[in-house]
């Protein structure tokens, strides 16, 4: 059973929406200046700004060179995800089946703001410890949240380029069968002391 919760859910929650929508036939307003022939790979193209690096000089005196000590990975790591939170954030929620560019807007966010999370994540947790138990707990589970979501993200990108709610309807409800394991990481970065990371995982 799926669980629509953090960066998933305005996604997920969507497909659930959308299944019984394929008879609408009502498009969206486009943005101005907009074209409904933009595609989502046309849009995919488009800069988004990634979290910032970093920063990677432990301040801990007697921590080895390279190694963060754990206050340093949290504060170094809670900033980090509070840059990634805010441009998930500021990414639209799409109104309905018909919303084609809220949806290619939302997806074409999530597909590239994801991937530079995962890597600063992976970057910041190599250098601690707790490695072990933080891939464990956190990055395994992530990252394979995030493989499952990826192909039917781009499935839905494809129908909403269509601007045809019947194959956005379907796309969205394969997305909704997704597995979401947000509930567990969120709880289990709060326990660690990510705040910020968990806050992701939130709704």
């Amino acid at each position: 059973m799926t669980r629509t919760a953090g960066w998933l859910a305005p996604m997920l929650a969507l497909g659930l929406t959308l299944a019984g929508c394929g008879s609408s036939s009502s498009p969206s307003a486009e943005p101005a200046g907009s074209s409904s022939s933009s595609s989502p790979s046309a849009s995919a193209s488009s800069s988004v700004v990634g979290p910032s690096a970093p920063a990677f000089a432990s301040t801990s005196a007697g921590t080895p060179r390279g190694v963060l000590s754990k206050p340093d990975f949290l504060v170094d790591t809670n900033a980090m995800c509070s840059a990634v939170d805010a441009q998930l954030q500021a990414l639209p929620t799409p109104s309905g089946a018909t919303d084609y560019a809220g949806i290619i807007t939302n997806l074409t966010g999530t597909l590239r703001i994801m991937p530079v999370y995962i890597a600063h994540a992976e970057a910041l947790v190599a250098r601690t410890a707790e490695r072990a138990d933080l891939e464990k707990n956190w990055l395994d589970v992530e990252r394979a949240d995030y493989a499952a979501f990826k192909p039917a993200a781009q499935r839905l990108l494809r129908a909403a380029d269509t601007r045809d709610p019947a194959k956005v309807a379907a796309a969205a409800n394969d997305l909704s069968a997704v597995p979401d394991h947000s509930s567990d990481v969120q709880a289990y970065l709060e326990d660690f002391g990510l705040a910020s990371c968990a806050h992701i995982e939130a709704d």
